[in-house]
């Protein structure tokens, strides 16, 4: 089943201001069906773009997305991205 619009809970989490977190990427959110999954990601810039396995970012190949995280690879060194957890 496809969604079309992104429920107001998502976006609002989505577009929340984080701290930088050092790294040249954060990790926002996964989404997508088991077969077809996405993350967004947040670059250094403050930009953010959505990626899927196989994608290029800042010269890291995704090779897996699961919920809440990502692992991506350069130069045959991988490791992975998680979801920063909230600070209350």
């Amino acid at each position: 089943m496809s969604q079309e619009t992104t429920p107001p809970q998502v976006a609002q989490q989505a577009t929340q201001t984080i701290p930088d977190l050092g790294g040249a990427l954060t990790l926002l959110g996964t989404f997508g069906s088991q077969s077809d999954r996405h993350a967004l990601l947040k670059l250094r810039d403050g930009q953010t773009t959505t990626v899927s396995r196989g994608d290029l970012v800042n010269g890291q190949t995704v090779i897996a997305i699961e919920d809440g995280r990502v692992a991506i690879a350069r130069n045959g060194t991988a490791h992975w991205l998680e979801i920063p957890a909230p600070n209350y």
